[in-house]
């Protein structure tokens, strides 16, 4: 390997053999002169490379038994390969399985002195690190504690403090981050991106907000062998297609909302075909339901939701609504809120558009449209509304659809500081003498 290589992975496979039956092992193994073969061939890697340069984080996103543990317990050195190699290049620490490494009847001290000298450190070595670990993992008075005592949150907390302090060269975090409150995975990915710069990283996680503001580099694996490898966004919106099996062609949208009195060439039938539109249950509604909204689909710039969404992006919501009646003034909108119930933004027809809309009985499609505004990364929930009646005494909420979508917001190549930027006009510095 090159220097600025730290890992090189070369046609990794691994191999289980599967049996029926506890006896059938037995038998295939006396069976010294019989080619019958009584065990199934699993493949849980097959023929995987990958090649990681020095201070490259490299994201690995894959459904749930596609072979990612595998793959980076391979790389740690726990699981042997059935075939190929492992190449790596200085000292490697990893967080694949909370609590590995760790004895449970240790208190957290001692866990750390432990650990400490399976790396090679001194206990005077580790002594210097103490109170810095301390305080990254920030777990009071119970680091004197037996770790058989600790949540799931405090041991990530503290085998995220104690990984770090380790001097890594290379660093493997496997969703063990997950299981830590929101505020601890803040600060862990923080670190990651701002101060280890220089250690490659490796990073397994179902999160693609943090995938994508982590990352330089993503890999998707699909039942074993490599899917993609290529830049992060790219590699976010492959594995979201690939996972929901959406084949949909680009087409134009209008950016206005569709006028109800104009006539549409859609029937219900091509709505209630189409699998890109979800079904919505009448009894999570809300609102007087004397028109309500059955069915939704959500299209980011023209193409089926990717994953992940970024400021300046066009959203369009198209929903079908059945009215039992004629209805006048009606209006339509929705709400964006954040993972706390937080109402960020939102917009409907008559403040925006100064418009309200004659409806007809019956089913008809509704489409709108906004563009995603700058604010910070995250997750944020879509409400749908309809309302009838343009004067505040005289207007009926008809339906409430509570947050029928997710979206993840990202800003890989910008930090929003707090919910979005204010820009700073003007900096004035005056010397002031004594």
């Amino acid at each position: 390997m090159n220097r600025e290589t730290a890992i090189r992975v070369t046609d990794l496979t691994k191999m289980y053999k599967l049996y029926k039956k506890p006896s059938d092992r037995l038998k295939e193994a006396i069976s010294l002169f019989s080619n019958k073969e009584l065990h199934e061939e699993k493949f849980a890697l097959k023929n995987f490379s990958m090649e990681l340069k020095r201070g490259e984080t490299v994201a690995i996103i894959g459904k749930n038994g596609s072979g990612k543990s595998t793959l980076l317990k391979m790389i740690a050195g726990v699981l042997t390969p059935t075939l190929g190699e492992v190449e790596i290049k200085g000292r490697i620490t990893s967080l694949i399985e909370l609590g590995a490494g760790f004895n449970p009847e240790y208190t957290g001290i001692e866990n750390i002195y432990f650990n400490g000298s399976l790396f090679g450190f001194e206990d005077k070595a580790i002594t210097s690190k103490i109170q810095s670990i301390l305080d990254f993992a920030d777990i009071g008075e119970y680091i004197h504690q037996p770790v058989k005592t600790y949540s799931s949150g405090m041991f990530a907390r503290l085998a995220f403090a104690l990984m770090i302090n380790l001097e890594p060269d290379i660093l493997i975090v496997d969703e063990a981050l997950s299981v830590g409150d929101i505020f601890f995975q803040q600060k862990c990915n923080s670190y990651m991106k701002n101060e280890m710069r220089n250690v490659t990283k490796i990073v397994v996680t179902h999160d693609m907000t943090s995938v994508a503001n982590l990352a330089d580099r993503c890999i998707v694996i699909s039942e074993g062998k490599k899917v993609f490898d290529g830049s992060t966004l790219e590699g976010i919106e492959f594995y979201v297609k690939r996972i929901h099996s959406e084949s949909f062609s680009v087409k134009s949208k209008e950016s206005s909302l569709q006028r109800s009195d104009e006539p549409s060439k859609r029937t219900d039938s091509d709505i209630e075909d189409n699998d890109s539109y979800i079904q919505i249950d009448q009894a999570s509604l809300g609102g007087a339901l004397e028109a309500y909204i059955k069915s939704y689909k959500v299209e980011v710039n023209g193409s089926p939701y990717r994953g992940f969404v970024l400021a300046g992006d066009n959203i369009e919501i198209s929903y079908q609504v059945c009215a039992q009646r004629d209805m006048g003034e009606t209006i339509f909108g929705y709400i964006i809120s954040d993972k706390f119930g937080n109402q960020i933004f939102g917009e409907n027809t008559v403040t925006s558009l100064k418009q309200v809309f004659l409806f007809e009985e019956g089913n008809s499609l509704v489409s709108l449209s906004f563009q995603w505004p700058e604010v910070k990364e995250g997750y944020y929930f879509l409400t749908l509304g309809i309302g009838e009646g343009n004067h505040e005494l005289q207007h009926t909420i008809q339906c409430w659809a509570h947050n029928i979508f997710e979206f993840s917001c990202v800003s890989p190549h910008k930090t929003i500081h707090c919910l979005f930027n204010n820009n700073i006009e003007q900096v004035e510095i005056t010397n002031l003498r004594r």
